[in-house]
């Protein structure tokens, strides 16, 4: 895991030197800001407000995730790694062609109705893979992603404020007390919920950053872009399920292709680790693809499979110690995801 990184360490006092300047700030009635809390207290205070959010939306037996609960449909998918991949990124999952089994989650960040805006997420686990884990399961690569490439949240702080505002049944309060407006928050909020006719016609991006390769040297953040023939031009069967009914149409028509990639952190200045909220620009990094994933036609939306999509679990920290997440956002995902999957598996049938 990687602490807060230099460009975002704030420049304090000297230790030799502060005896002077701190007798001027006491002496004008100021005092020094006390130190903010910990990623253990955030990442604490999170997994018991989640959990009670969560709990509390149950129905009919399912808990529900915190985030993306409704499920569009899983679907079992190929992830083959390309081969013509540049030499600098072939690391961990991406080190040589290759293919293997996949199973995807599409969902809903907010709204029951597939026909609201939204954001919209995907959720990727690839299976038999070789190699040490970070952390979790052997053989498995998690990624998870939403349809706009920033977080409205810019820290981990920003993030439980918006919880506890949750919890209270009070959202707008966290983006526009006046005494703590959260004004950019709520613009990427704006920016991000669209209207969509498919899920399989998205782009998603991580959002996030992560180590590509084991030495650390590189940062990366994902995409998944469509690359599919066929395009869904109107809504199918409009109404509360139209992006399940899309992607089962999709599929009866013909196979569905996904191209992933990866953009290569150039400016540490211009793409930070600790700011989940700024994008990193296409235009200074491009994003080059290092595999494709493929959908083959498949009874998705039976009761079973449904059932069975809302029992899957995801996390950030599941994967290979080469695709390790970075910063203090993705710190407290990994046991706010865990806790949230278990609390879910407990209560679920």
């Amino acid at each position: 895991m990687q602490g807060p990184t230099h460009e975002n360490r704030p420049h304090g006092l000297n230790a030799g030197r502060a005896g002077p300047a701190l007798a001027v700030l006491l002496a004008a009635g100021m005092a020094l800001a006390e130190p903010g809390p910990s990623v253990a207290q955030v990442e604490a205070e999170m997994l018991q407000r989640v959990e009670a959010v969560t709990r509390a939306a149950a129905h009919d037996g399912v808990v529900p995730r915190f985030n993306q609960p409704k499920t569009v449909g899983c679907v079992d998918a190929e992830f083959r790694v390309r081969a013509d991949i540049p030499s600098h990124l072939r690391q961990g999952l991406f080190a040589r062609p290759g293919r293997y089994p996949a199973y995807l989650r599409f969902a809903n960040a907010t709204e029951a109705d597939d026909s609201e805006k939204d954001i919209r997420g995907l959720s990727i686990r690839v299976r038999q893979v070789p190699g040490e884990v970070a952390w979790g399961e052997p053989g498995a690569q998690d990624f998870l992603l939403n349809s706009y490439p920033a977080l409205f949240a810019d820290t981990p702080e920003t993030f439980l404020k918006f919880i506890r505002a949750r919890e209270a049944g009070k959202e707008w309060r966290f983006f526009l007390n006046p005494l703590d407006p959260h004004l950019k928050a709520l613009w990427i909020v704006f920016r991000a919920r669209q209207h969509h006719l498919s899920p399989l016609d998205i782009r998603y991006w991580s959002t996030v950053p992560f180590r590509l390769g084991e030495d650390g040297g590189q940062v990366v953040k994902y995409s998944v872009s469509p690359c599919s023939r066929y395009r869904t031009e109107r809504a199918v069967q409009p109404g509360a399920d139209q992006l399940r009914a899309a992607l089962k149409a999709h599929l009866q028509r013909e196979p569905a292709c996904l191209s992933f990639a990866v953009q290569l952190r150039t400016d540490p200045a211009a793409m930070p680790i600790e700011d989940a909220s700024v994008i990193w620009d296409e235009a200074d990094s491009p994003f080059v693809e290092v595999a494709t994933l493929t959908i083959e036609d498949q009874p998705f939306d039976s009761a079973e499979a449904l059932a069975r999509c809302e029992r899957s679990r995801f996390n950030p920290w599941q994967g290979l110690r080469a695709h390790e997440p970075l910063g203090r956002m993705n710190a407290v995902r990994r046991q706010v995801y865990a806790h949230g999957a278990a609390v879910r598996q407990e209560v679920s049938p």
